[in-house]
């Protein structure tokens, strides 16, 4: 259902549409990040035993319009020669290694969409032999946009101007884990950058006061219980905090047998309840994901869908890191 305003409002629509990054989350939504720890924080780059291509579509409250719509795709590894040797002494497993990666999304509601793009490093530390701390930083830039086209009014004739504003980000993490747990701390948007772009009539390039990235903290805890030499159980913890946003919380579980079929459930503290699904053939991976809203909005809406693809490339030999079970 298409809303006409008067034209009278246009200023103050501008205004509420430019504002509305510095008064609510602005990251995207995602059910599956637990398969993904690289989306929320860069520490987590490259700690896999192979390249981690993954790309996913989320799909958001299906039947309201204006929707969430988001589609990302990331890639990281781990660096270094000695990683792909055929023989690996405990030394070897013993030492440090370099990690990089690369993100690129684009999340879509009505007429705004952020657009990003980033590339990371991560320093990958032995503080155990089966326990590693990795410390991660990515930079990149992101593109906030107001899409004119779709703004209707009571006057037909009416027509608002695009416009859009690109700034530099930055995100950084800590990751520690073994084969048993892991744990994790991350910022994102720290450089809190101000988005400059117009938002009335006769105001171009006049800003918005107020309307900056705000900061997002991220974190997470899970922990590994082996239910049987085929079976594991992995429940975990995400807490996210943004001003002047609640606290969000969200608390998963995820049964796994062998590296074959997963099973998961997650409920999102007064928001949502998440059920998701996944196969992994060789170096494919599947999953999938449905949330139904218990909140106030969920009378709106149909649910939210997300699909995740992903493809594990091999290199000449396995390397030594320990987390290829979550």
């Amino acid at each position: 259902m298409k809303r006409f305003l008067p034209l009278g409002l246009l200023p103050l629509l501008w205004l509420l549409l430019a504002a509305a990054p510095a008064l609510a989350q602005q990251q995207a939504q995602y059910s599956q990040y637990m398969n993904n720890n690289y989306l929320l924080n860069p520490g987590a780059t490259g700690v896999e035993d192979y390249i981690d291509i993954k790309s996913s579509y989320r799909t958001q409250w299906v039947g309201l319009e204006g929707a969430p719509k988001t589609f990302y795709t990331s890639i990281s590894s781990s660096l270094g020669k000695w990683r792909s040797t055929p023989k690996r002494t405990i030394r070897d497993r013993r030492r440090p290694f370099h990690a990089v990666g690369g993100l690129v999304y684009r999340d879509v509601t009505g007429p705004t969409s952020r657009t990003g793009i980033y590339a990371s490093y991560a320093f990958n530390a032995v503080l155990a032999p089966d326990l590693r701390l990795a410390l991660g930083a990515s930079v990149g830039m992101q593109q906030f946009a107001v899409d004119g086209a779709q703004l209707h009014f009571y006057d037909p004739t009416t027509v608002a101007a695009s416009a859009a504003s690109r700034v530099p980000d930055a995100t950084v993490g800590l990751w520690l884990y073994s084969s048993n747990f892991y744990v994790g701390l991350s910022g994102a948007q720290l450089l809190g950058n101000k988005l400059n772009f117009s938002y009335g009539p006769n105001q171009l390039d006049a800003g918005a006061p107020g309307n900056r990235l705000a900061r997002h903290y991220f974190a997470t805890a899970g922990v590994r219980v082996p239910l049987s030499d085929d079976w594991s159980l992995v429940p975990s913890v995400l807490v996210k905090a943004v001003n002047p946003a609640p606290l969000s919380v969200d608390i998963n579980a995820k049964l796994k047998y062998q590296d074959l079929l997963w099973f998961g459930a997650s409920w999102r503290v007064k928001d949502a309840l998440v059920a998701m699904v996944g196969v992994t053939y060789e170096q494919f991976l599947i999953g999938y994901s449905y949330d139904t809203g218990i909140s106030g909005l969920n009378g709106y809406n149909s649910g939210s869908h997300e699909i995740l693809l992903g493809l594990r490339l091999k290199k000449k030999a396995q390397v030594v890191c320990t987390n290829r079970f979550w």
